[in-house]
């Protein structure tokens, strides 16, 4: 059984240092690859085309009544991993005035289209997630950290 909310983050977490490790990506020019979608089908990175492309990208895809891997508190103590639920809510809450800006959002975490689906559909995201399960766009972004993946 889960023991926190999902869409709330608690009190007193560690605040992310910026490492500077994240420079590299603003600006960056989307590698050939094509993801699995969790609105059926795939999405090709390259074929975007030119404009404002955002891709959130988030560790694990939290499930509804069990605690991430761990428990809480080894979550909790590592700076910058809770919020994905938090992060996902708030990309849907302002996609109406992102498009109307011209911008496509775009979810990714490493975890299965099939896995990623059920927080889909039960945050209603309007913009598809996508999966990264072959490590793809993480060794052509640059990450130099372990991805997490949904079997910890």
């Amino acid at each position: 059984m889960r023991s926190d909310s999902l869409h709330t983050l608690p009190d007193g977490l560690p605040i992310p240092p910026d490492d500077g490790s994240c420079d590299h990506l603003r600006g960056m020019v989307l590698p050939d690859i094509v993801l699995r979608s969790t609105a059926g089908g795939v999405v090709s990175l390259a074929s975007l085309g030119r404009g404002f492309t955002v891709l959130y990208c988030y560790p694990r895809t939290g499930v509804v009544g069990r605690d991430p891997p761990g428990g809480l508190a080894a979550w909790d103590s590592i700076p910058g991993m809770r919020g994905c639920t938090p992060q996902a809510c708030s990309y849907r809450d302002h996609n109406d005035e992102l498009r109307r800006l011209g911008a496509r959002v775009f979810g990714i975490s490493t975890q299965s289209p099939e896995y990623q689906l059920e927080m889909a559909t039960r945050l209603h995201l309007p913009f598809a997630v996508l999966s990264d399960e072959r490590l793809e766009f993480t060794k052509a972004s640059g990450s130099r950290r372990k991805p997490l993946r949904e079997s910890l």
